[in-house]
């Protein structure tokens, strides 16, 4: 009971904080937390700054974050929480054929970590769970899926962790566009 408490409360500050910092879309996205033989998540009708740790719930009805969700923990068994978002910055960088680019400091811990897939529409038919896993497993010590044209997921052994990691790699994002847009030459970091 004290591990379920524990969960509630880390999954709604992670909800509020993502709508403090603007990272939110209303009631949509979702963020979870492996328990038991399944997970807590976003119940996907209430706005993302008032979520409870009460609010959270053992299934979604929402068949997008099934589908996402399901394949990342099949995926990664060693994941113990997942945030997917669609942020302004990373979602624009997902729509880019060059993507994701850690060109900043801040950028580090998604050096070679980061999945990339070829979105194809609503992800609402669980066969493409499948498809989602294999573009995870086939980046070593993946965090982070860029779900080309869609947004992105992050992913970690708490979720404190995994809502770091989506913090940051909206910062980095947004850093990326600022440099494209500065019609400047990119100066790409050592790969040291």
């Amino acid at each position: 009971m004290a591990e379920e408490k524990a969960i509630r409360y880390d999954l709604a500050v992670a909800h509020r904080l993502t709508a403090k910092y603007g990272m939110d879309m209303l009631v949509w996205n979702h963020i979870s937390a492996r328990y038991r033989t399944g997970c807590l998540i976003t119940p996907g009708r209430k706005m993302w700054g008032q979520i409870n740790p009460e609010d959270l719930v053992y299934s979604s009805s929402n068949v997008t974050a099934d589908v996402i969700h399901d394949a990342v923990y099949s995926a990664r068994p060693d994941i113990k929480a997942i945030i997917h978002l669609h942020t302004p910055a990373a979602t624009a960088i997902s729509c880019l054929e060059e993507g994701f680019q850690p060109i900043i400091q801040e950028g580090a811990c998604f050096y070679g970590k980061v999945a990339n897939y070829d979105w194809n529409g609503l992800s609402d038919d669980v066969s493409e769970g499948p498809a989602i896993a294999a573009a995870i497993k086939a980046v070593e010590g993946c965090n982070t899926l860029l779900m080309h044209n869609h947004g992105f997921v992050c992913f970690g052994p708490s979720v404190r962790h995994a809502w770091v990691l989506a913090y940051y790699f909206e910062k980095c994002c947004e850093i990326q566009l600022r440099v494209m847009q500065s019609g400047g030459k990119l100066r790409r970091p050592n790969k040291a």
